[in-house]
């Protein structure tokens, strides 16, 4: 009795295994991460943008999707206009200024919205990058933190 049963303990390890390989788009091999931060918009007028960013990838790989809601905010705190996209996310490593940075390329699958460069500061933190790759002189306005995701996001 006990080779039958341990033959199908080995026979459901297989299965499984190979259930994973097949299902990789399921949602059981997804990684979702969501940012979220305000940034001084560059009128200098006291305005500012609120970047909703949802990443979605498969486990273990570096490039995936995403989903960007960026919220006008006038700089007396009044919502105004959403710009929505979305496209491919990107992993590249290095900038200008260190080679060592790991940095998610957001590219917009409509050419209409520009790229953007999220250099990935720590496990928590990314920072918006300007079109030269180069982290801003005051990081912490151009910071966008981890937040739990939320589906109500979904665009």
């Amino acid at each position: 009795m006990a080779c039958q049963s341990n033959n199908k303990q080995n026979q459901m390890a297989d299965e499984s295994e190979a259930i994973e390989i097949v299902g990789a788009d399921s949602t059981g091999m997804m990684d979702i991460f969501a940012y979220e931060g305000v940034v001084p918009s560059e009128s200098g007028k006291g305005d500012s943008i609120d970047y909703m960013v949802i990443i979605t990838q498969q486990i273990d790989t570096v490039n995936g999707v995403y989903q960007l809601t960026q919220t006008y905010v006038t700089a007396d705190g009044k919502a105004g206009q959403q710009m929505k996209s979305k496209g491919k996310k990107l992993f590249q490593r290095g900038t200008p200024q260190d080679k060592m940075a790991k940095v998610y390329k957001l590219v917009p699958d409509s050419g209409s919205n520009q790229t953007v460069n999220l250099w990935v500061e720590s496990d928590t933190t990314v920072v918006l990058l300007d079109d030269q790759m180069k982290a801003p002189a005051k990081p912490d306005n151009h910071r966008l933190k981890a937040v739990k995701h939320h589906h109500k996001h979904h665009l």
